[in-house]
């Protein structure tokens, strides 16, 4: 019987649209996610049944992870799932709490998903599950800038310390192909009229773009130093149904249904280059199928718009008044503008984007207003989310 792929953070935004993806290809796909605060069941809930949800009893809690840098060492203890918050996104899901992980999914061999609550770090775990697993597909990180630079240790744990551990823990297994899932952010601010492609320096400016960098680096040197086939994908801003509610898009989009103001950082004039999430995953994909081993791919839009306008476009889509807007203390280090070459992705993959932006930003703020269950419990039970909102804001 075929291995399954695996799919790191595949309860995530991208991930899960990832895995719906490569479901509806046929793909058999194992999810690890450590359900952290964005992490959500609820976005595969279509995929769960009650024989593949597995909670390994022995990885139920994160573990802490010591650094040693030049004789200096640091203990990390991240404080990153809460039993309450875990308890509260497993609670409509059936859970097999196992203590032997390989033995449980060698029962499960015949089913086309299985998802493993467990984290990156855990090297105990990540054996248990690769003996089982042909590729790799690794999206889990930390993502969100503006809660890097309140919180940049848990960044560095899971994006770097996670990538390290993952990477280490495949080097001795038959893994056929290893994808790294980045971001255009490690390159830095874009001046007006450049477009980097796979080339450019990387020059990152916040805490969580400078992890990813690092994770991007760690990924291509297992290539060259070990062989172990790693290409790496760096696809521009993602938007689409499902991301949780700390991003513009989503942010913007229910605060104006709730008829709340709307917080826009300094003048609302940086520049981002919007790529439909479904885009991103076929992207993703032909990496997966058809990229060269060592090789990097950037995914752009080609969709891109100034801060300002994507938010009018969404109180116009609502029907809500621009007066919602709020101008706002902007944040520290804010880069500019993002903007990509993709040339190569179309030119050795055959990957262009397909959704123009003004169609996926109407399906998008559509799919807010048609889930609201979905956005509601999330504004309403994750404390984190809570917690970031009013710290970050509070002086906003």
């Amino acid at each position: 019987m075929d291995k399954h792929m695996l799919v790191t953070g595949g309860a995530g935004f991208i991930g899960s649209a990832f895995v719906r993806y490569a479901r509806k290809e046929g793909r058999r796909v194992i999810v690890l996610d450590a359900l952290t605060y964005a992490g959500n069941p609820d976005n595969l809930k279509e995929f769960i049944n009650e024989r593949n949800l597995l909670l390994p009893v022995k990885g139920e809690k994160i573990k802490r992870v010591s650094f040693n840098l030049d004789g200096f060492v640091r203990e990390f203890k991240p404080e990153r799932v809460e039993e309450k918050l875990l308890s509260i996104k497993l609670r409509d899901y059936q859970v097999h709490r196992v203590d032997d992980v390989k033995k449980k999914l060698q029962e499960l061999q015949e089913e086309e998903f299985i998802f493993v609550v467990g984290d990156i770090c855990d090297k105990k775990l990540l054996h248990e599950i690769l003996p089982f697993v042909e590729t790799v597909v690794h999206f889990a990180a930390e993502t969100h800038v503006d809660r890097s630079l309140l919180n940049p240790e848990s960044f560095i744990y899971t994006d770097i310390n996670g990538t390290f551990t993952l990477l280490e823990a495949c080097r001795n297994e038959e893994i056929k192909r290893f994808v790294h899932v980045s971001t255009d952010e490690i390159y830095g601010e874009a001046p007006f009229g450049v477009f980097y492609d796979e080339n450019a320096p990387l020059r990152p400016r916040n805490p969580y773009s400078a992890a990813k960098a690092s994770a991007d680096i760690i990924a291509r040197s297992y290539f060259i130093a070990y062989g172990l086939p790693v290409v790496v994908v760096r696809p521009s801003n993602n938007y689409g149904p499902y991301q949780f509610p700390e991003k513009l898009i989503p942010l913007m989009t229910i605060r104006a249904i709730n008829n709340e103001h709307l917080p826009i950082y300094g003048d609302g004039k940086q520049r981002r280059d919007w790529l439909w999430v479904y885009d991103t995953a076929r992207g993703v994909m032909l990496a997966h199928d058809k990229g060269k081993d060592g090789e990097v791919y950037n995914l752009a839009g080609g969709e891109e718009r100034e801060n300002i306008e994507v938010v009018k476009r969404i109180l116009e889509e609502l029907g809500k008044p621009e007066s919602l807007i709020r101008f706002v203390k902007d944040r520290p280090a804010h880069d500019r503008r993002y903007a990509l070459n993709s040339e190569k992705a179309e030119r050795e993959l055959g990957w262009k984007p397909e959704k123009p932006f003004e169609e996926g930003l109407k399906e998008t703020v559509r799919w807010y207003v048609e889930n609201e269950p979905w956005w509601r419990r999330i504004m309403e039970e994750n404390e984190e989310f809570r917690k970031f909102m009013e710290e970050w804001y509070k002086e906003r």
